[in-house]
């Protein structure tokens, strides 16, 4: 849930993989590769200040994204490193219409994996910025013999854990730094934009793999 309203707002394809971390434990992980896409919807006008966020949007591409512009207005929100297209187009189109006051605002892109259909149902799985961290930080920390978790929210926030006693632990663990990341961004939004957060459960965090061990 990156607020970025008017400024930066703070939301080929490799394989879409399930990933399994030394025990039992199957993961819910789906992974992309690094290159990211960019889709625009045609026709769209942005007056120049939009336009201008927009360029900003485009040169820091990373999945999943949406950007929203407000008709006749300077307006625009974007949304960059969900978990899913559907939440990151959620986020930016009501981060739009809270922003500009509006009924509704326009989709005007998208980013999503290289090779993916972003008109495709479903499209979801780690955002970028948290399959870089799964794939690197999180497996490296893991130490034998101990327990390990990671856990993403319904927006882009994750959170990680490792070396711990027991399963119970280590999810724990990384539902709470989740919840950290998660609380900050709500922390930027308004009123209004919290509550609709909450209500369509992207605060909630979740454990998406348990490491155990070896």
């Amino acid at each position: 849930m990156r607020n970025q309203q008017m400024r930066k707002t703070q939301l080929p394809f490799l394989a879409l993989c399930a990933v399994l971390l030394g025990g039992p434990v199957a993961s819910e992980v789906k992974i992309f590769g690094n290159a990211v896409a960019l889709a625009k919807v045609p026709g769209i006008e942005l007056s120049r200040k939009q336009q201008r966020h927009f360029n900003e949007f485009k040169a820091k591409k990373s999945y999943f994204g949406a950007f929203y512009a407000a008709p006749g207005t300077d307006y625009s929100f974007w949304t960059r490193n969900f978990h899913s297209l559907n939440s990151a187009k959620m986020g930016a189109k009501k981060g739009c219409e809270l922003g500009a006051k509006v009924a509704k605002c326009s989709l005007v892109a998208v980013l999503f994996p290289k090779g993916m259909d972003p008109n495709g149902n479903g499209l979801a799985g780690l955002g970028q910025r948290a399959g870089k961290e799964f794939a690197s930080t999180y497996v490296k920390k893991q130490k034998k013999g101990k327990f390990g978790a990671f856990a993403i929210d319904g927006a882009s926030d994750h959170g990680f854990s490792y070396g711990w006693v027991s399963a119970a632990e280590a999810n724990a663990a990384a539902i709470e730094f989740c919840n950290v990341g998660s609380a900050q961004a709500l922390a930027r939004l308004g009123i209004e934009g919290r509550k609709w957060a909450r209500s369509n459960g992207l605060d909630k965090c979740r454990v998406i793999d348990t490491h155990s061990p070896d």
